[in-house]
């Protein structure tokens, strides 16, 4: 029975992660513990009920292969579908401030289901947005510069150096990305 509910940031993972390759719950929970997924937790308690919501979304099914006995899970078409609908989810100012980790979630998993050039019109837009988001910290910044306390100035003037540096790597990774596409 598939429910009307949308998927969770956990749920995309795991489903990029299927998606890849079939994998069982522990081979799931293995890959959040000793991969930069871990800003998830790797919790049985977490994991498994959030596999059992991709197979009641009918996005993931789990199948048992006869040699090992094991069951692995599988995305689905319809999982497919909808990993590929939230990788071509247009960028937003909010995406960059609230959910970067998801940005570059969406980035990992594309390879296998986005040509290159979705894969740069992603990075150009994220670069775009990016931008458009420092240039308005820096200005916040300017016109608060003498009211901050030093310490939350100095944290604030981190967050504007992090996003600085998100943004040389997706000038780094368009290149990379398109030097590549020309080698081939």
């Amino acid at each position: 029975m598939k429910t009307t509910r949308k998927p969770t940031s956990l749920d995309y993972a795991i489903l990029g992660l299927v998606h890849q390759k079939p994998q069982t719950g522990y081979g799931i929970r293995k890959a959040f513990d000793t991969t930069a997924l871990g800003n998830y937790s790797s919790s049985p308690g977490v994991i498994y009920p959030a596999l059992t919501r991709l197979q009641e979304l009918g996005l993931v099914v789990n199948a048992t292969i006869k040699d090992t006995k094991k069951s692995k899970f599988h995305c689905t078409k319809e999982g497919e579908s909808i990993l590929k609908a939230w990788l071509l989810k247009p960028i937003e100012i909010k995406d960059i401030a609230k959910s970067l980790n998801d940005l570059l979630l969406r980035f990992a998993f594309m390879e296998n289901l986005l040509n290159r050039k979705l894969q740069l019109e992603f990075l150009s837009s994220f670069q775009d947005v990016l931008k458009k988001y420092i240039k308005s910290l820096k200005e916040y910044h300017k016109s608060e510069y003498n009211t901050m306390p030093l310490n939350a100035r100095l944290a604030f003037e981190h967050g504007i150096d992090s996003y600085t540096t998100t943004l040389k790597w997706c000038v780094k990774t368009i290149s990379d990305l398109k030097k590549q596409k020309t080698e081939n």
